[in-house]
């Protein structure tokens, strides 16, 4: 079933059993109503019955009249009981309906009684006359109010099923006019294909509600995915660039050897060229193998105290020129994190390496400390910069900035560190200034 079906659906169906929620209750209450209302009507004429046969020397002219007026105005299937206080029938003759003596008993003690015999009300009073006390019985059938309520249920039925009809209607058009946007961004959707990623969902400048929330979220989707294509893109032509530079020069060393018989020390001279462009290739190759493991390997995670990692790779390290501030608090904690060891020593050690190579080996500032964000560290050097257009390429592999082709490398460091520290839940910021140096902050959530 379509959503729209389905909303429609589920629409119809709650309003239906809020209308069948209202309607028997209006139902149940015209019925209680009929029969509040038609015991009234026998209390009447138990009344009347009573003032007739009993009370013409109590009343005045008009008020007997009045009582001669009613009287005849019998109602449906009535039976009329008159006894006296020892249960003797009086005045009507007992016929076939008698009435049984607790009831009337009942009647002495409550002095009113009412109650249902089958489909019949009864009502019963005690009238105190001059000439004696009386219970007077009264039951009839209220034939109009059973085809009153016997109508109401026809008139409730129908109109339950037009108003489900006309619910299911003004649903199916609410859901098409709701989902109309949802319409919109798959058939925009549809258009999008690999080719086309820089395509984008239109959205209203305002972006008052859910579906303008959607399409932006969507539209930050197919960013991410346009740059993971490009990412990929760029990773292949470097990859296979980087990796055909040693497999060439590999081949054309050993073809040239092999033209002409030559002095041997020309074959050690091809053969040390040979060996050192296959450890280049395979250096490229580990790299790379370290740069996917991060993105697929699941590593076991310990408890890490970053002043010690940062202190064992500044030891490693100890030859360079690195200035290294430790801003500690007393709880040790605060500087503990989940991670994995050797993934954080190659990922901050790859920062402080590039900083010491594009410095010219000058002082590297490094600095470790903690606050409401997590454990920070900075990585400062005063060297070559990096320029705003670069910056926001420098962890894509195999990228080199302009002005780093000098220097030895393979462009695979910092895409190595920035897997490292996302797998850490950490981030990098990057501020950097060309000729004056760049500055490396990297933060490890608590």
């Amino acid at each position: 079933m379509k959503v729209r079906s389905r909303l429609s659906v589920q629409f119809t169906l709650m309003f239906a059993v809020l209308m069948l929620m209202v309607l028997t209750g209006i139902y149940f209450f015209a019925a209680h109503n009929r029969v509040n209302t038609f015991f009234e009507k026998l209390d009447d004429r138990a009344t009347t019955v009573a003032q007739f046969y009993l009370a013409q020397d109590n009343l005045s002219n008009e008020n007997f009249k009045d009582v001669l007026r009613k009287f005849p105005q019998s109602l449906s299937g009535e039976t009329i009981r008159i006894y006296n206080d020892h249960f003797q029938s009086q005045f009507i003759p007992g016929g076939a309906v008698h009435w049984d003596v607790s009831i009337l008993k009942q009647v002495v003690n409550q002095r009113k009684v009412q109650f249902f015999q089958d489909d019949r009300q009864v009502t019963g009073i005690y009238y105190k006359d001059n000439s004696g006390n009386f219970i007077i019985m009264v039951a009839a059938i209220d034939d109009s109010g059973y085809h009153y309520l016997n109508d109401l249920r026809l008139i409730m039925l129908f109109f339950f099923l037009a108003a489900l009809v006309i619910t299911y209607v003004m649903g199916s058009v609410f859901s098409k006019v709701a989902l109309l946007p949802i319409v919109k961004i798959t058939r925009n959707l549809k258009r999008i294909r690999s080719s086309s990623l820089d395509l984008r969902l239109p959205i209203a400048p305002k972006k008052t509600d859910e579906i303008d929330t959607l399409s932006v979220t969507i539209n930050q989707l197919l960013e991410h995915l346009e740059q993971s294509f490009e990412s990929q893109r760029s990773f292949i032509a470097h990859a296979s660039h980087e990796l055909r530079t040693p497999i060439t020069t590999i081949l054309g060393e050993a073809e040239t050897t092999l033209v002409m018989d030559r002095p041997q020390s020309e074959y050690q001279s091809s053969l040390i060229n040979i060996i050192r462009e296959t450890e280049r290739l395979n250096q490229i190759i580990n790299s790379l193998m370290e740069l996917v493991q991060t993105d697929i390997a699941n590593y076991e995670f310990h408890n890490i105290s970053m002043d010690e990692l940062l202190w064992e790779i500044i030891d490693e390290l100890s030859e360079e020129n690195i200035d290294i501030q430790y801003n500690l608090l007393a709880n040790r904690t605060k500087y503990t994190l989940q991670g994995n060891r050797q993934l954080l020593f190659i990922g901050i050690n790859n920062i402080i390496k590039n900083a010491i190579k594009f410095s010219g080996k000058q002082k590297v500032y490094c600095a470790l400390f903690c606050d409401e964000h997590g454990v920070n560290i900075t990585i400062r050097d005063e060297g070559i910069g990096i320029g705003p257009k670069d910056m926001s390429r420098i962890f894509q592999p195999f990228y080199r900035a302009p002005n780093a082709l000098n220097y030895s490398g393979y462009g695979i460091g910092l895409s190595l560190t920035h897997n490292i520290v996302k797998l850490h839940n950490g981030t990098i910021n990057v501020t950097s200034t060309l000729h004056k140096g760049t500055t490396f902050h990297v933060i490890f959530p608590h």
